[in-house]
């Protein structure tokens, strides 16, 4: 009943919201579809982490960053800072923070499978959301007026419940989609659909190709890196010859700019 007076809209900025494909099973139904995975994530969330992320990244931690690039911000980049290939920080990232672990691990199974955003998924996630911030307030009451503490305490109690079990249904789900995708290539970026930039903004001049050594030595072709890619991510893109072949985005480039790719 709880989850009936949240929104199960998209967020204005949520760019996944209308790609063609789902998920194998919701998070509500996680649960019982995938029932092994989700008591073990109740039980050990931070080995289920790790698992998952290495899982995702189809066995090669070489491709691995920290969050995988979704929580980057002014004062930190991933895979700048020693983090890329590192399985030490896979480890400080399960255990110390979760949550965007668990978020980051999700995110990136559905770019790299044009997953959509479920509107059922968004209502337990903003559920999830308003109860942390709920036990914050009741929190920081509690600061001034003692006779709060016991209601914090209460709330605070509540919502630690409802995370473990929203990120273990979360933690279900992508369990389930990659046993299910097991083996199957993920989508070719270089021909998906580009969401089109806000009108506010000026589109950018594509930035001159990059040109390697190797690459100077070969037969290459071009390939411009579409947006929400970073450093390390496993292309699929189609040669001259029609041959479909994967490449990594090397490190530096950056959405929008070509990189020259030896074929």
């Amino acid at each position: 009943m709880c989850l009936c007076f949240f929104s199960d809209e998209p967020h204005p900025d949520d760019t996944r919201a209308d790609r063609g494909n789902m998920f194998k099973t919701g998070m509500k139904d996680a649960p019982c579809n995938n029932p092994g995975m989700c008591c073990v994530a109740c039980l050990c969330p931070f080995c289920v982490n790790c698992y998952l992320r290495h899982k995702a990244l189809d066995g090669n931690l070489d491709n691995y960053t920290c969050c995988q690039g979704y929580y980057d911000c002014m004062c930190f980049k991933a895979g700048s800072c020693g983090d890329q290939g590192n399985p030490c920080c896979l480890c400080l990232e399960g255990c110390c923070c979760d949550s965007c672990a668990v978020s980051s691990t999700r995110m990136y199974v559905m770019d790299k499978y044009d997953i959509a955003s479920d509107p059922c998924d968004r209502r337990i996630i903003r559920f999830n959301n308003f109860m942390q911030l709920l036990a914050c307030v009741c929190d920081i009451l509690a600061m001034f007026d003692e006779s709060f503490r016991d209601c914090a305490q209460l709330i605070r109690f509540i919502a630690d419940i409802v995370y473990a079990i929203t990120a273990a249904c979360m933690n279900a789900q992508v369990d389930l989609e990659l046993k299910e995708r097991e083996g199957q290539a993920p989508v070719d970026y270089a021909t998906a659909p580009k969401v089109e930039p806000p009108m506010d903004r000026q589109p950018q001049q594509p930035n001159p190709p990059v040109v390697t050594a190797t690459a100077q030595q070969q037969r290459t072709f071009p390939v411009t890196i579409p947006e929400g890619v970073y450093a390390g991510t496993q292309l699929q893109v189609q040669a001259p010859t029609g041959q479909l072949m994967m490449f990594s985005v090397p490190p530096g480039a950056t959405p929008g700019q070509q990189v020259l790719v030896p074929y």
